[in-house]
This record gives C-alpha cells, structure tokens and sequence, in this order.
C-alpha cells in the first residue's frame, strides 16, 4: 500500500487523469457486462439438414456413409407424385424433411424411433397434420414439429463422436426451436461446465430432457427425476429450481414459473445497482485521494 501511495504521490496532473479516466472506464465497462448475453464457445458449421442435394465426399465420411441409397430411398411419394417429377418445377425447392417417410428410420433405429413416437415432438407433429386435414391455416415454418431429419442430418452426421461434440452439437441444434432455452443453458452452470469447460460430467439437453422423448418437465417428478440421475440424493425441493430464465418462454399457463422469474428479475436488478454503487464508491474514493495527493504535493508537503 505504501508503494502504490509513492507512485501516486508521484505522478503529474496528466497522468493523475489518465488514472482516473481508467478507473472510470471500467466502471462503465463492468456496467455494460451484466446485459451482454452469453457467446458460444465453439465455432463451425452446425449439423446441416437434409436437402435434395448433397455432398458426396462429407457423405462418404458420415455415420451412414457405407449404406447404399436406396436402403433408404425406395420410391419417394409426396402428395400422390412420385420423386422426381420432371413435369414439377418447384418440386426441388419443398422442403425434403417434409415428404420423407422416417418410418424406415425404425430398421436400424428401432429403440430411438419409439421413443421418438411417444415423444413431444411427435405429438406435436400429430396435432399439426390433423390441424392440416381440417382445413386450418399451416403453420409457418419456423413453428413446424420437428422431425427425424430435423435434427439429424442423414447425410452428414457422423458416428463415434465425443460425448462433448455431441453436446455441443446438441445445444446448437437444439437452440435453432429454442434460442432461449439454449442461451439460458449456456449462462447455467451446466452450459459452462459442459459446453465452455468441456465437462464431459456435466448435462446436455438430452441428458434431462431425453434424447427423442424431449420432455418439457413441467411436471415437478418428472423434473426430480431428471435431477436424481445426477444428484442422486436430491430432496423434492431440488425440482423447483429454475434451470431455463429466458423471459421470452415463460408459459402463461404456469405463472409459478412467472413469480419464480419476476422474483429472479429483482433480485438480478438489486445486485446490478449494489454492485455499480460499490464501484462508484470506489471511483470516488479513489478520485478524491488523487486530489487530495495532488493537492499535498502543489502545497510542497
């Protein structure tokens, strides 16, 4: 502490300002912090989803690379017509994800697919095309139900990956329908074990949600369930605690989660403005200090 006064005492009006300029700075700086969401900590492409066309180099090194075509494309029907219909024009612009029958998918993933079935997304995927067959409005693309190619893609995907690029992959594609829920995830405990630290140990999406059967867990045993395959001697109470904190998915059907959420938001705000309050305190402080330096030394003391 002595030294750091020696130093002070010793610097020009300039350098003096300069000092407090810096101080002052990283007050704004540890202000602007706090809204600033969340990166993610890898780059690259993310999985790319299945089209009409393809690269047959990437394909050759993907999971299904040693299977031929058509032990998964036998003859391609979509809305009566059979694929390719060269009287259709815009027939290569559909959507592919949209005509293919993943009910094939179930000869070399028997157990995925009836998970998947008993699923959220196939649920949801149900209601849609009876929606469809009743003559409502379709919804727009962005809101589709996923399915198999969805979130996989057939061509590309590879096998024997690490737990940790599953993971990260998974976040990804799992953040493409649920971009709060995923950056929620990644300013988590969980998402900064896992996907930043690369914490093999640490939970993935799947890891609480299920890999196909993609479970809301607004159902507090469900959700207790989920916890004690990783805290194994949870209490019930652990359950209540709110993992996903986007504002923008808050059902209005569940308004504990809208208290628990307003109540998070406040104490958030509280602990902005202590902690802005103490760093001024200490700008200040350290302003004065340097005037009353300045002054002791103009004064020839």
């Amino acid at each position: 502490m002595g030294r750091l006064r020696i130093f002070l005492c010793g610097l020009n009006s300039v350098k003096a300002t300069a000092l407090l300029q810096i101080c002052l700075g990283l007050l704004v700086v540890s202000w602007l912090i706090f809204p600033t969401h969340v990166q993610q900590a890898w780059c690259g492409d993310s999985i790319s989803s299945s089209s009409w066309f393809m690269d047959m180099n990437r394909f050759s090194r993907s999971a299904h690379g040693s299977l031929k075509c058509e032990r998964c494309h036998e003859e391609m029907i979509g809305q009566g017509k059979v694929h390719p219909n060269r009287k259709d024009s815009t027939a290569m612009k559909k959507v592919s994800v949209r005509f293919y029958d993943y009910k094939r998918c179930a000869a070399c993933h028997p157990e995925s697919y009836k998970r998947y079935l008993v699923g959220e997304h196939a649920k949801a995927l149900i209601k849609q095309k009876q929606d469809q067959r009743l003559g409502n409005k379709e919804a727009p693309p962005e809101s589709l139900a996923p399915t198999c190619g969805d979130c996989h893609s057939s061509h590309y995907t590879q096998a024997k990956l690490s737990r940790i690029a599953i993971g990260e992959q998974m976040t990804e594609t799992c953040g493409k329908c649920h971009p709060s829920q995923k950056m929620s995830y990644l300013k988590n405990l969980h998402g900064q074990l896992g996907v930043f630290l690369k914490k093999k140990a640490s939970a993935y999406c799947t890891d609480c949600h299920g890999a196909h059967t993609c479970e809301s867990l607004k159902d507090k045993e469900k959700a207790l369930t989920a916890c004690r395959r990783c805290h194994r001697n949870a209490p019930a109470g652990f359950a209540g605690i709110v993992i996903h904190t986007g504002s923008e998915d808050i059902s209005k059907k569940d308004p504990k989660k809208q208290a628990n959420m307003a109540l998070i938001g406040t104490v958030k705000r509280i602990g902005q403005i202590v902690t802005v309050i103490i760093l001024a305190f200490f700008a200040l402080q350290t302003f004065v200090w340097i005037l009353r330096e300045l002054h002791n030394k103009l004064r020839g003391r």
